[in-house]
């Protein structure tokens, strides 16, 4: 009777293979996912119309007023305010230094309740 060979290595041959169809595979959808999106010639259409996102700014003072769009209100019509927002939104939040963090997380947690995502907060870059 003979005795089996004793393998003394792994062959990794096949590994390689694999591991470049793996790749050839992920460098295929990467080129989808970098583009944003597959381009489509969409249809034209008489009654398409252009929607402007709305843009709205929500801005603090250190007296701890807030102001929406400029115009002075109380927590309660500003809760009124963002509540008939759509949730594409797209709201600026601008806050003086020295006001209070409180009404800050108040603005942001009744943005966030909304489910308006398209959040920015306004500062002056330093120089």
């Amino acid at each position: 009777m003979r005795a089996l060979k004793k393998v003394e290595g792994i062959n990794v041959v096949p590994l390689i293979d694999v591991v470049l169809v793996l790749l050839a595979i992920v460098l295929t959808i990467s080129t989808f996912v970098a583009s944003g999106a597959i381009k489509l010639d969409l249809p034209k259409a008489a009654s398409a119309q252009i929607k402007p996102a709305e843009k709205i700014e929500i801005a603090l003072n250190e007296n701890g007023e807030i102001f929406y769009n400029g115009v002075s209100m109380t927590q309660a019509e500003i809760v009124t305010k963002i509540s008939t927002l759509s949730s594409d939104a797209s709201v600026s939040v601008r806050g003086d230094k020295k006001a209070f963090f409180n009404d800050f997380i108040f603005i942001l947690d009744q943005l966030k309740l909304q489910k308006i995502e398209k959040i920015s907060i306004i500062t002056q870059r330093d120089s």
